[in-house]
């Protein structure tokens, strides 16, 4: 017993150099994933059409020919799924059957797992065929779920509704809404004239300030003029407000800036810096611009949100604008009774839960989607109007979330 415990505690005191190791080789790393995936799939149809469950040293050399050979070609479909023409389409789709693969090779895994108590049960010929009769049957039913999240599931846009009550708020700002999106990653299937249509359906909401989060663009800087000028047309009563993520930081933050104050004057973006609302009674947005270092750290502090809190005026409240929810320990201690942050996506991929909080932005922070309370601080995370990599949704619609202050 205490053996067990001291193997669990020692994991624990690991797990933070293992998500670093993890997430600072995160191509590499998921490229050899998707060769274990695509092994895990190989097997899997030999056990069906009658071949033995235990691999063979074929089988097994099979795998680590398939793990070199992703770590060889994710990077470089990564650089190409972003040009245009048949290199750039064939990037794309290897990337989206590469999420399809992990997904049912996962299911595969799972269909494994429950082979063991099987086993004791019904002993290894009854095992072995109540997996040859039930594992098709759950890898059929996530195929139908993949297909699902990149047709339907990540077509959907939904409108989340939330009342936060702020200390300090003047009693004529009860009622001031605000629209909030976050990572556009525009260049990444969110550009052109779906941009302006997501634009308009954002001013749709008639709210008095519309505030955006963060990744405004993806990676592309070829997209950033068109997409500055179209985000130009987002129109609100008393203001638009945007932060900088850390893939505008990967974009070229002062590229951004700059097309951003070309195109669309009417947009302040902040940078580590305070604006006052230009309403009848005080209220401030303190806008903390992403370093786009480290993005998968946990309790982030940054100094530059300690001095944002010294030089916060005391007649209004100060609502904080970040990217990244690990924030939210700082943010509390230093009193901000709001912040919208965005960067997870609500993890697009999210079990049938609750909520949806079991998904896969967990492997990065707890703080993964919706409401989340800490003393006086109220922090909520937006699931985004664009997406990472492939363009693929479970349980996770895009969100414009529409904020209501209370006294």
């Amino acid at each position: 017993m205490h053996d067990s415990m001291d193997s669990t505690s020692a994991l624990r005191a690991r797990w933070p150099d293992l998500r670093r190791l993890f997430f600072s080789r995160l191509i590499f790393n998921l490229a050899a994933v998707l060769g274990l995936a695509q092994l895990a799939l190989v097997h899997w149809a030999l056990v069906l059409t009658g071949g033995s469950p235990i691999p063979t040293p074929g089988l097994l050399l099979l795998g680590g020919g398939l793990v070199l050979a992703n770590a060889l070609a994710v990077p470089g479909v990564t650089r190409l799924r972003r040009h245009p023409g048949p290199a750039g389409l064939a990037a794309r789709l290897y990337m989206e059957t590469g999420v399809a693969t992990l997904l049912m090779g996962v299911a595969v895994a799972i269909s494994w797992a429950l082979f063991l108590p099987a086993r004791l049960a019904l002993g290894f010929d009854g095992a072995l065929a109540a997996f040859r009769t039930a594992s098709p049957g759950l890898v059929a039913l996530v195929a139908v779920a993949v297909a699902w999240g990149f047709t339907g599931g990540q077509s959907r846009v939904a409108r989340t509704r939330l009342r936060v009550k702020i200390e300090g708020l003047h009693p004529d700002l009860e009622g001031l809404r605000i629209a909030q999106i976050s990572d556009l990653h525009i260049g990444n299937g969110l550009e052109g004239e779906l941009l302006s249509r997501m634009v308009e359906r954002v001013n749709a909401e008639g709210a008095d300030l519309i505030v955006l989060t963060g990744d405004l663009f993806d990676f592309d800087p070829a997209v950033v003029d068109d997409g500055a000028k179209r985000l130009g047309a987002l129109r609100a009563r008393l203001g638009v407000y945007a932060i900088l993520g850390n893939h505008d930081v990967y974009v070229g933050a002062d590229r951004v800036a700059e097309a951003l104050a070309r195109h669309a004057p009417r947009l302040r973006l902040l940078r580590d810096e305070i604006a006052r609302v230009p309403s009848a009674q005080p209220l401030y947005l303190a806008g903390l611009e992403d370093p786009g270092r480290r993005w998968f750290d946990r309790r982030l502090r940054y100094p530059v949100l300690d001095a944002l809190a010294e030089r916060r005026p005391d007649d209004g409240p100060v609502l904080l604008l970040a990217h990244q929810p690990e924030i939210f320990e700082h943010a509390a201690e230093l009193g901000f009774p709001l912040v919208l942050v965005g960067h997870t996506h609500g993890g697009q991929l999210a079990l049938p839960t609750p909520g949806g909080h079991w998904n896969l932005a967990r492997v990065m922070t707890p703080l993964t989607r919706g409401v989340f309370r800490r003393g006086g601080t109220t922090l909520y995370v937006n699931r985004g109007i664009g997406v990472g990599g492939p363009a693929m949704r479970i349980n996770c619609p895009r969100e414009i979330a529409g904020i209501e202050l209370r006294c």
